[in-house]
């Protein structure tokens, strides 16, 4: 690295490379890993989403994910590399969007040549921005590259290439240049507009006392749910299986054939008929039998008569099946 690069790019770009010892101990071998990637990762992740305060929510996160599972994180062998993924999938969501702040990226710091960059850089397809920030920014190589981007090697040189001839369009000056020295150009206008932007990540002891209340205030959540969940089919089985409720009664069923019988308007006085109630005899006459059963009897012409049962006001429906025999109108008075 020249002696003249500026500090921030300096810091941008060793950030790929992993401290070289991690203390023993836990808190320590955090704290060094945080101090060691924070500003690098809020710049790169400002980059891939536009916006400041994504980018800090993005390490935050990210830097919460691993103190929750820091001794997994350290057994994989590469915590920079696991914390980049988390802090990349944060800033790369398209989910931000939906926010009405998030949906033009901020100023950014710089000169007027480094907002066009942003700009265009911001107008790629996600995958194209992570491949591209990993390749030119970072400095790493196509096979690392692709083991970030978790994709095979051809997948990641097709972003890379598709992503820098995207950029050739919408920002011309890099256009202009000679082929061979349009990859240096896009790496050192990506880190130079990087190291522009200001960044205050907080102290690494409030990330860890952030993540440990989260991880109670989830904890706590979860067993009140299970509580909760508990004693409501406690509630239920006890409820189901006691017998002190006595069935429900049986619905009364009425034999097929049969009829309701049904209310007159008027009741005797409109001509329904005389007395108690009304009853068709043998002969089509008129008997009277308060309490009779309906019978079914023959007249005199040999058709079949149901006779309703007598009461004030009440007569049968008539039959809603044939009897299969012929009637006459005179039959029926």
């Amino acid at each position: 690295m020249p002696a003249d690069v500026p500090g921030p790019v300096e810091d941008f770009v060793r950030s790929a490379r992993r401290p070289t010892v991690l203390p023993d101990d836990p808190v320590a071998a955090f704290d060094e890993l945080y101090r060691w990637q924070a500003r690098a990762l809020t710049r790169q992740a400002l980059l891939l989403c536009g916006h400041r305060r994504v980018a800090e929510r993005a390490v935050r996160w990210a830097f919460h994910q691993a103190w929750q599972h820091w001794p997994k994180v350290l057994a994989g062998g590469d915590p920079t590399r696991t914390v980049r993924a988390t802090v990349y999938e944060y800033a790369l969501s398209p989910w931000h969007r939906f926010h009405p702040r998030h949906r033009r990226p901020e100023v950014c710091r710089g000169s007027s040549g480094d907002s066009a960059v942003l700009e265009s850089f911001l107008e790629l397809p996600r995958s194209y921005r992570a491949a591209l920030l990993l390749h030119y920014g970072l400095g790493l190589t196509l096979a690392e590259t692709a083991a970030e981007a978790e994709c095979s090697t051809e997948a990641a040189a097709g972003r890379i290439a598709h992503g820098r001839a995207a950029l050739e369009e919408s920002w011309p000056p890099l256009a202009r240049k000679p082929r061979r020295q349009r990859g240096a150009v896009l790496a050192r206008s990506l880190r130079e507009l990087a190291a522009a932007q200001p960044v205050r990540p907080v102290p690494a002891q409030l990330v860890r006392g952030g993540s440990s209340r989260t991880t109670r205030l989830w904890t706590r959540a979860s067993v009140g749910l299970t509580a909760a969940v508990a004693a409501a089919t406690a509630f239920t089985l006890l409820t189901t299986q006691s017998g002190d409720s006595a069935p429900a009664p049986e619905r009364e069923r009425v034999p097929r054939g049969t009829f309701a019988p049904a209310t007159l308007p008027g009741g005797p006085e409109t001509g329904a008929g005389t007395g108690s109630g009304t009853g068709l005899g043998p002969g089509g006459g008129r008997g009277t039998n308060a309490h009779s059963a309906p019978t079914s009897e023959r007249n005199s012409a040999g058709s079949s008569v149901r006779a309703p049962a007598a009461g004030t006001g009440q007569a049968y429906l008539p039959q809603l099946r044939s009897t299969n025999t012929r009637g006459h109108l005179h039959d029926f008075p």
